[in-house]
């Protein structure tokens, strides 16, 4: 039996490497890489989403079709790194209190991952694996998929690192998935 994922969409960051205007608003072919990252986990047909952003969506949201069961988180300490929009998800997801065994945290700025790759991640969530994440020539991509057992750990995460510092203390939590395509490390920034 497939077991319940929720997905989470880190698009809260300030875009510091990106020197062409507003990041979430960065073309790839027709589509905002944004969108095409929305598109992608829609079609993965996770339980739930969510969506971290900045104070900055109010301004962009227009430009975006977000479906019916993806729900908008605002970060307002986004200015202090990634770990505050892992919380915030993880932390709204908690007080639902309908855990699922997984979730999956995607980055807004990675648009070139695909389905099959996420569904050759999901195949790891059973239960047995608390972190799974792809590889590739030995760099970790994304998404990352962090069991449920460990989301009081993500609420000691701080600045701007993310499940990187559970994996650094703790190594043996993690299931590396060697992929042969570096599509899950690209980012716009590259």
């Amino acid at each position: 039996m497939q077991k319940s994922i929720y997905s989470i969409i880190l698009a809260a960051g300030e875009g510091k490497r990106y020197k062409n205007g507003i990041k979430l608003l960065h073309t790839i072919g027709d589509k905002f890489m944004l969108q095409m990252v929305i598109n992608l986990v829609k079609s993965c047909n996770f339980d739930k989403n969510y969506i971290v952003v900045n104070p900055l969506w109010n301004f962009i949201k227009d430009n975006f079709v977000v479906p019916d069961n993806f729900f908008i988180l605002k970060n307002k300490n986004y200015k202090e790194g990634i770990s505050t929009s892992i919380k915030l998800a993880i932390k709204e997801i908690k007080s639902t209190n309908i855990l699922p065994e997984y979730v999956a945290i995607f980055l807004a700025d990675m648009p070139f991952i695909k389905k099959e790759d996420i569904k050759t991640l999901k195949k790891y969530c059973n239960g047995r694996h608390l972190i799974i994440a792809p590889f590739f020539n030995n760099k970790k991509g994304f998404p990352t998929f962090v069991h449920k057992s460990l989301f009081d750990e993500i609420f000691k995460l701080e600045n701007d690192i993310g499940i990187k510092q559970i994996i650094n203390k703790n190594p043996s939590l993690l299931t590396k998935v060697n992929f042969s395509t570096n599509r899950i490390l690209r980012d716009i920034d590259d």
